[in-house]
């Protein structure tokens, strides 16, 4: 992947409206079909307005680096799209929510001696069919989705703002980093989230891991 871009690209947003994201299409078909049942049956699943999907787990590994805890803290201005704090074995709670152009996506963290932090993101797709991930003030990321090893993976492609109706796609080195999650089913109904974020420059920021199952499901 080549990380130097231009500073600054300006584009005009298409008309279309964003849309809710269809995994399935996202990913294509033969790497659709190569997914575990189970995976394919969580991602073909959208909350309703009236019955959000919840999963609950814990994160075993909650990590950042000096940098990535600073950023953490600045970002918190912005809605919050990294947890602040590091840990072991965190309790969070993921929640799937409604939007009219998207699936909003809450992770509660509950660290031991604090109050719990929630991180937000809104999934949607753009007018140019990708796949993107919008946080506070008009920020995201660009995202291509796809099979490996049997897992579903998320990567970041490019960082943006919106603002006024125009898409500003930001330089990568300004960029937190590569973004990677990986959902990969573990079976009995369980699953693993894993994330981290790279740059360039100055390495791994972030780094989670967790097991995680739907709510109610493993009494």
């Amino acid at each position: 992947m080549t990380l130097m871009t231009p500073p600054v690209l300006r584009t005009a947003l298409p008309q279309d409206p964003p849309r809710p994201p269809d995994f399935e299409t996202l990913v294509g078909h033969e790497g659709w079909r190569r997914l575990p049942a189970t995976v394919r049956q969580r991602f073909l699943e959208k909350p309703t307005p009236q019955a959000p999907i919840r999963y609950v787990g814990v994160m075993h590994q909650v990590d950042c680096s000096p940098l990535g805890w600073l950023l953490g803290q600045f970002c918190r201005l912005l809605g919050t799209p990294f947890a602040p704090w590091r840990g072991r074995d965190v309790p969070v709670a993921i929640t799937l929510r409604h939007d009219d152009d998207g699936v909003i996506w809450e992770r509660e963290y509950r660290y031991a001696g604090r109050q719990p932090i929630t991180v937000s993101s809104t999934k949607r797709i753009g007018a140019d069919g990708s796949l993107r991930e919008c946080v506070g003030f008009g920020l995201g990321m660009r995202l291509a989705v796809f099979e490996a090893n049997h897992a579903l993976h998320f990567l970041s492609l490019r960082y943006f703002w919106q603002a006024a109706g125009r898409l500003r796609w930001l330089p990568d080195l300004l960029s937190p980093g590569i973004a990677h999650v990986i959902h990969q089913d573990l079976g009995e109904g369980r699953f693993r989230f894993a994330m981290t974020i790279h740059h360039p420059w100055f390495g791994t920021l972030f780094q989670q891991d967790g097991v995680f199952h739907r709510e109610g499901d493993l009494q």
